[in-house]
């Protein structure tokens, strides 16, 4: 008999994997549900078959820009009246290629034979977020699907406005970085060694300045297989390290104790954090289900770790905010403010309250580092630049009193 790899959410909650033998996929479902369970998920747990698929079209994930697309065009149709089916055929009747339009094909027929929305989604694994399989499950418990659709675009058109500002503000620095690297880079490779050649042909005594200089300029001429090879080699190691979970683990951890950039990204992560388990509690996801989404959905391993802690603790009976607290991913303002909304039955506010303070907090700091930047790089480059051009002016000055003795 084959064996199916289920995910499964029970009834206090928690989202668990296994992998059971059944006769067939619909019985083990009907019999899934019949002892209580809320089935997200049920396929073959066959190794070369998952393979292959997570490295076909359809495991890949869907752009980010088509995704919110069709989200409001689904929300628009189910808000209209349409059935579900119906408004999945008209949506992926009008894409005729593309990650999305395979990725909904393949949706529509699931949910055709029989399979809910929510389900559907989730077994398209990577193709779309952890967090969007789980607010459509929400919907439909609720009944309200087009309300969880539209928060949940609230939620990415949030999310792409505190990366598109980031972005935007961190352009220009990177730009002039570039350029100062690429500007040193030419003075020590090709102008500085033309005057070398120059100047030890004359066979006058060179300045200490220039000969530091000429030495930097020789390891930049001759060792530049072995910078080329760090460049190759720094980012592999970081691939292997990342490619494991305790590796990944350390980088955040590492990460985070960086002075500056440590504590921004510990902002961000709030936010993030905060702003989609707000949502999912708001879809009327039970608080322990939606840590397990949200650990799930978090690209720093040192909040998925903690999270999965905390889901334990609350499991077995903690307060949210208390085992926050005991955690090293939360500031003492964001449990204070949990606590308030624990307390007084408005979490996902509170939540979402403390994601909008972290983003402006975000936005106000990186603001600040890049308004520091800016003159910092021009006047490390204009330094730099200040000292070659000496290291090449004061040879010649001593070469003409050589020359005039």
């Amino acid at each position: 008999m084959p064996r199916f790899k289920c995910r499964l959410g029970t009834a206090g909650g928690e989202v668990v994997v296994q992998e059971i033998v059944a006769a067939s996929e619909q019985s083990l479902k009907s019999s899934l549900q019949d002892k209580g369970y809320y089935v997200f998920s049920v396929r073959p747990a066959r190794i070369w078959a998952d393979l292959g698929t997570q490295l076909g079209p359809s495991r890949r994930k869907v752009p980010l820009r088509d995704f919110v697309i069709f989200n409001q065009e689904f929300s628009a149709l189910l808000k209209a009246g349409l059935p579900v089916l119906t408004a999945l055929d008209l949506l992926s009747g009008r894409r005729k290629k593309g990650d999305l339009a395979k990725n909904l094909e393949l949706v529509r027929d699931e949910v055709r034979s029989g399979a809910s929305l929510s389900e559907a989604f989730a077994n398209r694994g990577k193709a779309f977020p952890t967090i969007y399989s789980a607010t459509l499950a929400a919907g439909e418990r609720s009944g309200e699907l087009v309300a969880v659709i539209q928060r949940y675009l609230f939620y990415l058109r949030t999310m792409q406005a505190i990366r598109k500002k980031i972005l935007s503000a961190m352009i220009y620095p990177i730009i002039l970085l570039c350029l100062s690297v690429g500007l040193i880079f030419l003075l020590l490779t090709v102008i500085v060694p033309k005057f070398a050649t120059l100047f030890t042909g004359t066979g006058a005594p060179l300045p200490l300045l220039t000969r530091v200089v000429l030495s930097v300029a020789t390891v930049f001429e001759y060792g530049w297989p072995f910078f080329l090879a760090a460049v190759v080699a720094v980012p592999l190691a970081y691939r292997l390290i990342a490619s494991r979970p305790e590796g990944r683990f350390r980088l955040a951890s590492l990460r985070m104790r960086l002075p500056v950039l440590g504590e921004n990204i510990r902002r961000y992560n709030i936010a993030q954090m905060c702003r989609t388990l707000g949502t999912l509690v708001a879809g009327g996801i039970p608080v322990v289900t939606a840590l397990e989404v949200v650990a799930d959905a978090m690209g720093n391993e040192l909040y998925k770790v903690e999270l999965k802690q905390v889901k334990r603790e609350v499991l077995e009976g903690q307060a949210l905010w208390s085992s926050m607290e005991r955690t090293r991913m939360m500031t003492t303002l964001a449990v204070e403010m949990v606590e308030v909304g624990e307390s007084t039955g408005a979490l996902a506010e509170m939540l979402d309250q403390v994601s909008q303070f972290y983003d402006e907090e975000l936005t106000t700091a990186v603001e600040r580092f890049v308004a520091l930047l800016e003159p910092a790089l021009l006047l490390v480059m204009a330094v730099i630049i200040a000292i070659v051009v000496l290291s090449v002016y004061m040879p010649l000055f001593t070469m003409y009193n050589y020359v005039g003795q």
